[in-house]
């Protein structure tokens, strides 16, 4: 190998950074330049998992997954949207003269929301569908039994 500052033969180099350019020297050109730490072949890190938390030196693994429970009891978990509920929804936002984007600000969330609730693409969830229930004035929700 040839060194890539003088073209000296060398059996053994430097990695340098000469000028910014990361560059393979030999010995006398090596002082040109910053000597690039290198790493131990043995050490590799190992990839942190998705679902951990790296803070400073300090690595959280959650432990394994358990079985996760309900935050609430409550009837409510039984509570389905109505049928045509996005049709009900887009009457009355019409009715009560908002556009899509007014609502959305009303309740506090993205235009393209409301819209694929009103197209039905989606289900709102409970706290979305109680927001709409209390500023429309309208039931969407029901228990199932």
């Amino acid at each position: 190998m040839n060194c890539e500052l003088c073209g000296k033969v060398m059996d053994r180099y430097h990695e340098v950074i000469i000028d910014g350019v990361k560059m393979r020297v030999c010995h006398d050109c090596a002082k040109y330049g910053k000597e690039v730490a290198k790493k131990p072949a043995a050490v590799q890190k190992e990839p942190i998992p998705r679902n951990t938390v790296q803070n400073n030196n300090f690595i959280h693994i959650p432990p394994p997954s358990a079985p996760r429970r309900k935050t609430t009891g409550s009837v409510e978990d039984s509570d389905e949207p109505i049928i045509d509920f996005g049709q009900l929804i887009k009457k009355r936002r019409e009715e009560m003269g908002l556009s899509q984007e007014e609502l959305a600000k009303r309740l506090q969330e993205k235009k393209n929301l409301i819209a694929k609730i009103e197209r039905e693409e989606i289900k709102p969830d409970k706290h979305t569908a109680r927001k709409i229930e209390k500023l429309m004035g309208v039931r969407i929700l029901e228990k199932i039994q």
